[in-house]
């Protein structure tokens, strides 16, 4: 493939759980942080679950103005705010033809909970006490739209919404758009900020997620025999993504490319993966022909991996079977263990990460796993990080609704 379709991550701007900024993230993953805490921005006590992934050292006034900040819901400034790291990290300078420039993101809930909060106040209070940036805060498309404001980007600028795939989703379309020649960079983001009564109230309600209390920071547990489900969490990421010709060009270091992706659909349920695995098998095996890869040249797995009992199962009895006896050789990690499950924002965030892993030549550790599931048989680097070189690296993203996505990556040559 020649420099023009090949698609490089030049810039990462991150807001996680375990920290704010590209530094403070890679770090708390090296560390084996866990971001899961109690919830303090409201009253859980009667909730069933009390714990979740709340990003307590984020100041949006940090990276825009208080007049931008108040128009904005907490998803958007989270986003605008990776955003701009993500640009100052990649060192660009935007030329004058903004047109060659697109932004795509991805969300589940988008805005909602401003959504709620202004639902309170006109049941209160009446029409008149609304807030006037109540229709343009709570889109799905504030999020890529507020990023094209920020910076003049005037080519393609689109939300995807898909559940937990929206992110990684957002990231195949701009592949897809470098590809094809439409753009030379791309702005690529996903974000979410679902720990708002009502919201965390329905996760309560579909009984998807972990019951522990009394020790936050031992879950999740991804691929562990005591895994009871997920921890929701609140995050953003933005990565700039460039044609190799145009980040060679002007002289950008590069973290990694994305090499390949597929998604598709299971049409099996809304709250888990299809058991026999055939559809999530099949995005796997199309997203590696993508990237024209072979099986033998994945080294490392970041896996969807929520903590869910069924889920996990799932996707681990998929990668055996995808993979066959090579999978005892393959590191597998969950990143959720550590940050909980930022649901349409995962695809990009775990996206920063394995561009970082595949930079820097470290796979990662999952943490919280103490016992392995004997019905999980996979390699799950459990210990330490571990120091080596990383050629070709797979990442998979399942989500509500049925929707699967896979994505490679690979080392720049």
């Amino acid at each position: 493939m020649n420099d023009k379709r090949r698609l490089v991550i030049t810039g990462i701007g991150v807001v996680s759980p375990i920290g704010v900024g590209k530094k403070v993230f890679w770090n708390a993953l090296l560390e084996g942080r866990c971001g899961t805490k109690r919830l303090s921005s409201f009253d859980v006590s009667t909730y069933p679950t009390q714990v979740a992934g709340e990003i307590r050292d984020f100041d949006p006034i940090d990276f825009m103005s208080h007049k931008e900040a108040r128009r904005m819901d907490r998803s958007s400034q989270m986003i605008l705010a990776a955003a701009i790291m993500a640009a100052e990290d990649a060192e660009i300078e935007f030329g004058v033809d903004m047109s060659r420039v697109g932004v795509f993101t991805g969300t589940a809930v988008g805005g909602q909970a401003w959504a709620f909060r202004e639902y309170d106040t006109f049941r209160e209070k009446g029409i008149k006490r609304i807030n006037p940036f109540t229709a343009i805060s709570t889109f799905p498309n504030a999020s890529s739209a507020q990023i094209s404001f920020k910076f003049g980007c005037k080519g393609p600028s689109d939300t995807v919404s898909s559940g937990c795939v929206s992110g990684a989703v957002a990231l195949g379309y701009a592949l897809d758009n470098l590809r094809a020649g439409r753009i030379d960079v791309a702005f690529v983001g996903g974000t979410e900020a679902p720990l708002d009564p009502g919201i965390f109230g329905a996760y309560c309600a579909a009984r998807v997620m972990t019951d522990e209390v009394e020790n936050p920071s031992r879950v999740p547990r991804p691929f562990d025999v005591r895994r009871n489900g997920i921890v929701l969490s609140e995050g953003a990421a933005v990565l700039i993504c460039e044609t190799l010709e145009h980040a060679t060009d002007r002289g950008a270091r590069g973290y990694a490319e994305i090499a390949g992706w597929s998604h598709n659909a299971d049409s099996y349920s809304m709250m888990m993966i299809n058991p026999d695995g055939t559809q999530a098998k099949a995005v796997i095996h199309e997203a590696i022909r993508d990237a024209d890869m072979s099986l033998d040249q994945i080294d490392y797995i970041q896996a969807h991996a929520p903590g869910t009992v069924a889920d996990d199962m799932t996707e681990a009895a998929v990668l055996e079977e995808v993979f066959e006896v090579r999978i005892d050789k393959i590191p597998v990690v969950s990143l959720k263990s550590m940050i909980g499950h930022t649901q349409g924002a995962c695809g990009v965030i775990e996206a920063a990460t394995a561009a970082l892993s595949i930079y820097n030549g470290v796979i990662l550790r999952s943490i919280n796993c103490d016992t392995l599931d004997p019905n999980c048989r996979l390699r799950i680097n459990r210990c330490r990080p571990i120091n080596t070189q990383i050629g070709g690296m797979l990442l998979n993203t399942f989500g509500f609704g049925g929707k699967n996505s896979s994505t490679v990556l690979r080392a720049l040559k």
